[in-house]
């Protein structure tokens, strides 16, 4: 393993912040107000020499001295070496790396940690959760991701799987989720989950609006969205039999947590009204007696590389330049 790199000069306030999801990875050069002076985006990278090669672009379109940088990453990561232990699926070629290594950032600090833990980290400094000490955040894309801050501390755990909020059982005899379990938040409600039940609809030729991509491939949660508000019978079931798993596990996650705040983002976030305004009620209804009140239900604040501002986020509260 490369050596500890860990220093950052105070008063160096531009840092490079990596997000690196399973479909898109975006990187950008953020300030010590969460502002992307540049941002770069790219289809997520497939072996260890793309990602390097990708953030070593982005670091040579900085116009000024870059003073560290910072990984969002899924999967459990080892904070302390930024060792991925952990991560199943598109991205499985980076479990037992490095990033530090792979990245090899010469002389520049490298830190690292998941990347459902650095979105909530922009939304402490910058967003919808600042001046919280008890907030949820839950992004909603292909997968589904979690992080939590309980009394002012990120919640982490033993083994670094602490918050993964997407793995939580909603159906002991569901579908096989990528964690190994069965019937998890993700097998209900994320793009994967809702294409596929769609593509259900599709392949029983019920009726629908939509159809296969000249590839074969299924429609897109955001036209199934889309549909659904057309009239689309299919889209409609698929979309309330998946916002009925998703209050299940809002729910939830409000009477395990109690937070001040619950922060929904991720790609399927951008259905905006569509998405939340049919289940407020019902999770207010189901949490307000045990909690005594309603917990606000809020769409991520920072929005489109929120994970990259949280993760230049890890460098500034690293050394002092901000606090949560």
């Amino acid at each position: 393993m490369s050596p500890d790199r860990t220093n950052v000069p105070s008063d160096q306030t531009i840092v490079v912040g990596v997000d690196i999801g399973a479909t898109t990875i975006k990187a950008g050069i953020v300030n010590l107000a969460g502002e992307l002076i540049e941002s770069f985006h790219q289809p997520s990278p497939r072996t260890p020499a793309a990602l390097h090669d990708f953030v070593h672009f982005v670091l040579q379109q900085a116009k000024t001295q870059v003073g560290g940088i910072g990984v969002g990453c899924k999967g459990i990561i080892d904070t302390a070496t930024s060792r991925v232990n952990s991560l199943p699926g598109d991205l499985y070629f980076l479990e037992g790396r490095f990033l530090v290594d792979v990245i090899d950032p010469g002389n520049l600090p490298l830190r690292a940690d998941n990347d459902a833990r650095t979105a909530l980290i922009a939304e402490l400094l910058w967003g919808a959760a600042r001046g919280r000490r008890n907030a949820v955040l839950l992004t909603l894309g292909t997968g589904v991701g979690g992080a939590v801050l309980v009394d002012g501390v990120i919640l982490r755990g033993a083994s670094g799987a602490g918050g993964h909020l997407g793995h939580m059982t909603l159906d002991l005899h569901g579908g096989l989720c990528i964690c190994g379990n069965h019937g998890c938040v993700e097998t209900r409600f994320s793009s994967r989950a809702i294409e596929s039940d769609y593509l259900a609809h599709l392949h029983r030729a019920a009726p629908t609006k939509l159809s296969l991509g000249e590839a074969g491939q299924p429609p897109s949660t955001e036209d199934i969205f889309r549909a659904a508000a057309e009239g689309d019978e299919s889209a409609r079931c698929v979309l309330d039999r998946a916002l009925e798993y998703l209050t299940g596990a809002l729910v939830s996650v409000l009477h395990i947590f109690d937070p001040e705040v619950l922060i929904v983002g991720g790609s399927i976030a951008e259905a905006g009204p569509q998405l939340l305004a049919p289940i407020r009620e019902e999770v207010a209804r189901r949490t307000r007696i045990l909690l005594g009140r309603e917990i606000p239900i809020v769409f991520q604040s920072v929005v489109g590389y929120g994970g990259v501002a949280g993760a230049a986020g890890l460098l500034f509260l690293q050394q002092g330049l901000l606090k949560i």
